[in-house]
């Protein structure tokens, strides 16, 4: 019983320290992705409008791939420099999320296009997020599939109906006998394993040619310009009286309208003289 609470508790480290390493990603660098190359490939997509691009969604999900020695966060990091800043990178347990998001931006955003790429295992759950939004009217533009040929589990024997393009690239390998579909465009990648295919130059090449051409497919909207409209003619001010500043004043004026300043005042000093009518003396 000792022995066994001890490898329980040495198991548990060891997926604890797996799950911190592949937060950090401290072996992507195995992989790296050729940045001069990269910036080589963002070229024609940028060249594509920042209104069209800002339109285009690219969803990323991981495998079983706890270091990240795929590298898929350097990928993640090459489809941004691409310039397509609406790019979601994720694990197996964000695919739910995933679905809300695709499900909030499609309601949102009516020129809105969707990819979805996922490497090893995510292969499976992008085709299960293809799925799951069906039924709400969601339309997947590109599939890109990176080592599905995994032996953890197998891709789906039948093509999502909501999805249009497919692209599956395989590796060579023990594998390389698996994975083929024949509603996806299949293509082997002869001198890469299964960690290799995501930062692959043949797969970064085809991300940025299948980013660009679907960029250009969303409609360049200008901004509506807002005509000022012309200001109502003001009423023509009423005349004001002007004040006779040569006129006496005495200290009851700060009581009268403006309009009364200037009036003659009665010639007796002090406050204003009180008429009174005489009285008749009685006899």
């Amino acid at each position: 019983m000792i022995r066994q609470g001890r490898w329980a508790r040495l198991l548990a480290h060891c997926v604890l320290a797996a799950g911190l390493l592949g937060n950090a990603g401290c072996l992507g660098f195995l992989h790296p992705v050729d940045m001069p190359y990269a910036k080589q490939l963002s070229e024609p997509c940028r060249a594509v409008p920042k209104c069209c691009r800002d339109h285009v969604y690219i969803f990323l999900v991981n495998g079983l791939d706890p270091v990240n020695y795929g590298n898929l966060t350097g990928v993640r990091d090459y489809v941004q420099q691409l310039g397509f800043n609406k790019t979601y990178y994720g694990q197996i347990y964000h695919i739910w999320w995933f679905n809300s998001e695709i499900r909030r931006i499609h309601q949102r955003d009516p020129h809105a296009h969707f990819v979805l790429v996922g490497f090893s295992v995510g292969a499976n759950l992008v085709h299960t997020v293809a799925d799951a939004v069906h039924d709400d009217g969601v339309m997947i533009d590109l599939l890109v599939l990176l080592s599905g040929n995994h032996p953890v589990k197998a891709l789906p024997q039948e093509r999502p109906e909501n999805v249009g393009r497919i692209i599956n690239i395989l590796a060579s390998g023990s594998m390389q006998l698996y994975g083929e579909r024949d509603w996806a465009e299949n293509v082997r990648l002869e001198d890469a394993w299964h960690f290799d295919s995501p930062t692959h130059p043949y797969s970064l090449e085809t991300l940025a040619q299948e980013l660009s051409m679907l960029a250009a497919e969303v409609p360049v909207i200008e901004p509506v310009e807002q005509k000022l409209q012309p200001l109502e003619e003001a009423p023509t001010p009423r005349p004001i009286k002007k004040i006779d500043e040569t006129a006496k004043r005495d200290e009851w004026d700060f009581l009268k309208p403006v309009s009364r300043l200037g009036e003659p005042r009665p010639e007796s000093g002090g406050s204003p003289a009180v008429q009174t009518t005489p009285v008749a003396r009685r006899q």
